[in-house]
């Protein structure tokens, strides 16, 4: 019923205001504002140009198989009112050729600034003030920034750091890790969630149900949380479906190490091994190996760390965002 008033109201905006171009973005919004520009169009002299920007398809999403078919129909039924429809990553560039005429596609990457980044010894200050323990200079602080939504797969990454807390012992062997480093102890080890979100609650009762409330805490919502990025040591974007995230290129930017999900556009940025580390979704034993092989090996991870920072220099600029976006829109 919510949906139906909304497509009326903006139905309403729409024959008012007469735009020329109509932008969309989330699956919901491309649907209900696609049909409604088409319904005001009616009344229009000249019908908008409808633009959809798609940041991860959600059929694509962790769901049942029946609901992923229906999110995957109702894609498509849009499609046929959207004029232009804009792939932010390879990835979902390749999914939608299978069931949208080429035409109406455009790849054009995310592009971002380099963020402003606070030195590395406030931003660790500020850091351990949010999350209520000190932060020594040799702690390994691993770090995260999103939204609490299952998509981000945060339960995925606590139970792997409950993997490498129960593999740091100190009668485990160091077999497990890189020749050339020891292992950090866990004491060593300190992660930061940073964020809100509707999975809040959850997230909090599985660190406390697995005994890990002095390594991993929730900081909450940051203000522009980017510009502490210079206090981690590792990123890890644990996601199960993305399109080409913002907060991974901002911590490649900054210069952080990082460990994400093979999923979506992630593989636009991240060449396992390379300029960071790729594991498959929800794969607990290789986020943990991941994360230990990181933790331990910091020649090895900061050479990744620049090589990420010179990609996201190179190839994900935003004024070829910006360029390619006007350009769009001016034909």
């Amino acid at each position: 019923l919510m949906d139906f008033f909304s497509l009326w109201s903006l139905i309403k905006i729409l024959t008012r205001e007469r735009p020329d171009i109509v932008p969309l973005s989330s699956s919901k919004a491309g649907g209900l504002g696609a049909a409604a520009a088409r319904l005001a169009s009616l009344f229009a002299r000249r019908p908008p140009l409808v633009i959809f920007t798609v940041h991860g398809w959600g059929f694509n999403e962790d769901r049942p198989a029946w609901q992923r078919a229906a999110i995957f129909f109702l894609s498509w039924i849009a499609t046929l009112f959207q004029d232009r429809i804009i792939l932010i990553d390879t990835a979902d560039y390749r999914a939608a050729k299978r069931f949208i005429p080429r035409e109406k596609l455009v790849l054009i990457h995310n592009g971002i600034s380099p963020p402003v980044l606070i030195p590395r010894p406030e931003a660790r200050i500020f850091i351990a003030r949010q999350i209520g323990r000190a932060i020594g200079p040799d702690t390994v602080l691993i770090g995260t920034i999103a939204e609490l939504t299952k998509n981000k797969g945060l339960k995925h990454l606590i139970n792997a750091i409950n993997q490498v807390k129960s593999k740091i012992h100190p009668a485990f062997s160091r077999t497990n890790f890189p020749p050339e480093a020891d292992p950090p102890p866990a004491d060593k080890l300190q992660i930061v969630i940073i964020g809100g979100g509707e999975e809040k609650e959850n997230l909090q009762n599985k660190i406390r149900s697995l005994g890990l409330e002095n390594m991993i805490r929730l900081a909450g919502f940051i203000p522009n949380a980017s510009r502490y990025l210079k206090a981690l040591d590792i990123f890890v974007l644990p996601s199960l479906k993305e399109g080409l995230p913002y907060a991974a290129m901002e911590a490649m930017s900054a210069g952080v190490a990082v460990i994400a999900s093979r999923v979506g556009g992630i593989t636009d940025l991240i060449e396992d091994k390379k300029n960071g580390l790729l594991v498959p979704p929800k794969d607990i034993d290789a986020l943990s190996s991941a994360i230990m092989t990181f933790a331990a090996g910091i020649i090895e991870r900061n050479a990744m760390a620049h090589a990420a920072r010179t990609k996201i220099e190179r190839e994900f600029g935003l004024n070829a965002m910006i360029e390619n976006t006007l350009n769009l829109y001016a034909s």
